[in-house]
C-alpha cells in the first residue's frame, strides 16, 4: 500500500515528466498541472523555448532516462534519433587548438528537444497512474493542517480564470526558471532561499538545416569553442532526427549573433574555423533563426533555508539551471528524479528537506563545471576566482589542452563532462601526472578530418 495517494507535479517539461515517472513507483495517482496544452506529436511548445535550440543528451542523462523510462534509447533510435560515438565522431576545437578523434568512450543521442519530450510524455499517457490537466496555472501552495507542510495546490484555468484547490499528498515543482517557489514559500511564512548567479553574457541563434550530401564529410558533429579575447565566439554542428541538423551559434559577452539571413551567415563565417560556415552555407534552411539570451548560471539555495515545508520538493531548473551551452540540464533533471526514486523506496513516509538536499547533491558537478568554465572569462558577471579558483581554471585549461592529443585524459575529461565521474577524477594521481607532464606528440593546426585508431 502507497504511504501518499496523491502526488502534484507543476510543470510537464522533461523534469516534470522524470519526477511524474518516478512519483509513479509509489502513489496511487499523479498529477501534472502544466500551463500549455501538449502537442499530440514531437512539435515545439511555447512553453519549452529553448527547444527551437541544441539539446545534448549526455551519457549521465542516458543513463538516468533509461532507468526511468526502460528501452527509451531504443526508442528514440527508432524514431530517427541519430547515434553520435564521442570523441570519434566531433570535429572538436578547443580554446587550445584541435583534439584527435580518438576511439569512443561515449555515445551522445542526436535528437530534437521536442523528440524527446514527447517520447517520455508518450510512456506517461500511457501510465493510468499519471494524468494531466493543461491549460492550468498553478498560483499558489496550500498549507497543511499542522502548519508544517504543504497539502496541495491552488490553480487558475487559463481559459476561464476558475480558482480551484487541489489537495495532495507531496507537491514537486519543476516549472523552471521562472518558478514562483520562492514567493510561495513566503507567502507560508518560511522565507526566500539564497540565490548564486553566474552569467557569461552569452546569447546564442539557432537554425535547422538539411545538408548537402558530403557536406560534413564523415563526421557527426562540428564544435568551434570561442577563445577569450581573441574570439568570444563559437558554433556547433549537430544531429538531430529526419536527417536535419541543428546549427547553434553564440558570443560571449553579449557579442550576440544576429537572427535575420545575412546576418547569421556572416556570424558563424567569422568562427575560428570555417568548417561550420561551410556546411551549411549552401544547405537548405529548415527552420526560422530563433535567437536566446536566458543563458545565466542561476542557483536557488532550498536546501540551505532554515525552514523547509514537509511534502514539497523543487527540481530541475526551478532550482538550478545552468548555462544551457554544458548540456547539462537534461541530465540533472533526470537524475535527480532517479533519487527522488530511490529516497522514497528507502525513506517511505519521508519526503522534505532530505530530499530537496539530495536534488542539490544532483546539481553540485554541473554546477562547479558550468560556472567553472564561465567564470575564466573577463566578462562573466559573478564572484571574481581567487587564488585557488584561477589554479583551479589554470589546471582545468590545461588538462584540455592535454587531452586534445592523450587519448586517457580525453577519456576521464569526458567522463566529467558527461557526469559519470566527479571533477576529482582530474586529480587523480594518474591523470595528474600526465596532465602536468603533458604526452609527446604534435598539435593539430588542422582539423582530423579522419578518425584515429588508437588502442583503449
Amino acid at each position: 500500500m502507497p504511504e501518499y495517494r496523491h502526488a502534484i507535479v507543476v510543470g510537464g517539461s522533461l523534469a516534470g515528466l522524470c519526477a511524474a515517472r518516478a512519483l509513479a513507483q509509489h502513489v496511487e495517482q499523479v498529477t501534472v498541472v502544466e500551463r500549455d496544452r501538449f502537442p499530440d506529436e514531437p512539435k515545439v511548445r511555447k512553453g519549452v523555448p529553448q527547444a527551437h535550440h541544441l539539446h545534448v543528451l549526455i551519457t549521465a542523462g542516458q543513463r538516468a532516462l533509461e532507468r526511468l523510462f526502460p528501452g527509451m534509447m531504443a526508442e528514440l533510435h527508432a524514431l530517427g534519433a541519430v547515434p553520435v560515438a564521442a570523441p570519434t565522431d566531433i570535429l572538436y576545437l578547443s580554446t587550445t587548438g584541435w583534439r584527435e578523434r580518438f576511439p569512443p568512450t561515449h555515445g551522445l543521442v542526436g535528437a530534437s528537444r521536442e523528440l524527446i519530450d514527447w517520447t517520455a510524455r508518450r510512456r506517461l499517457v500511457e501510465d493510468h497512474r499519471v494524468r494531466f490537466r493543461t491549460a492550468q496555472i498553478v498560483v499558489g501552495l496550500l498549507p497543511s493542517a499542522s502548519g508544517d507542510g504543504v497539502a496541495g495546490v491552488e490553480v487558475r484555468d487559463r481559459e476561464t480564470g476558475v480558482i480551484e484547490r487541489i489537495a495532495a499528498d507531496l507537491v514537486v515543482d519543476a516549472s523552471g526558471r521562472s518558478s514562483r517557489s520562492p514567493d510561495w514559500l513566503a507567502q507560508l511564512g518560511y522565507g526566500r532561499p539564497e540565490e548564486s548567479r553566474v552569467d557569461a553574457g552569452l546569447g546564442y541563434a539557432s537554425r535547422r538545416y538539411r545538408l548537402r550530401p558530403g557536406a560534413v564529410d564523415g563526421c557527426k558533429n562540428i564544435l568551434l569553442m570561442p577563445k577569450p579575447p581573441e574570439s568570444s565566439r563559437g558554433g556547433v554542428l549537430y544531429p538531430i532526427e529526419n536527417d536535419r541538423w541543428m546549427v547553434t551559434v553564440g558570443g560571449l559577452g553579449n557579442d550576440c549573433p544576429p537572427t535575420d539571413e545575412e546576418g547569421f551567415l556572416e556570424f558563424t563565417r567569422s568562427l575560428r574555423s570555417p568548417l561550420l560556415y561551410d556546411a551549411i552555407r549552401d544547405a537548405e534552411p529548415d527552420s526560422p533563426i530563433h535567437g536566446f539570451r536566458q543563458t545565466a548560471n542561476h542557483r536557488r539555495h532550498f536546501e540551505a533555508m532554515p525552514r523547509w515545508p514537509d511534502a514539497f520538493l523543487v527540481v530541475g531548473d526551478a532550482a538550478c539551471s545552468f548555462n544551457p551551452v554544458y548540456g547539462q540540464g537534461m541530465a540533472v533533471a533526470a537524475m535527480a528524479a532517479v533519487r527522488l526514486d530511490d529516497h522514497l523506496r528507502s525513506h517511505p513516509g519521508a519526503f522534505g528537506r532530505e530530499m530537496q538536499a539530495a536534488v542539490a547533491e544532483c546539481s553540485a558537478a554541473a554546477w562547479l563545471i558550468a560556472t567553472g568554465a564561465d567564470l575564466r572569462y573577463p566578462t562573466t558577471a559573478g564572484p571574481r576566482p581567487g587564488r585557488l579558483s584561477r589554479l583551479s581554471h589554470w589546471y582545468l585549461d590545461r588538462t584540455s589542452d592535454v587531452a586534445n592529443r592523450d587519448a586517457r585524459v580525453s577519456e576521464v575529461l569526458t567522463d566529467v563532462l558527461h557526469l559519470v565521474s566527479p571533477p576529482a577524477a582530474l586529480m587523480r594521481p594518474g591523470i595528474a601526472l600526465r596532465v602536468l607532464r603533458g604526452r609527446p606528440g604534435p598539435r593539430l593546426t588542422e582539423p582530423p578530418m579522419s578518425a584515429t585508431r588508437l588502442p583503449r
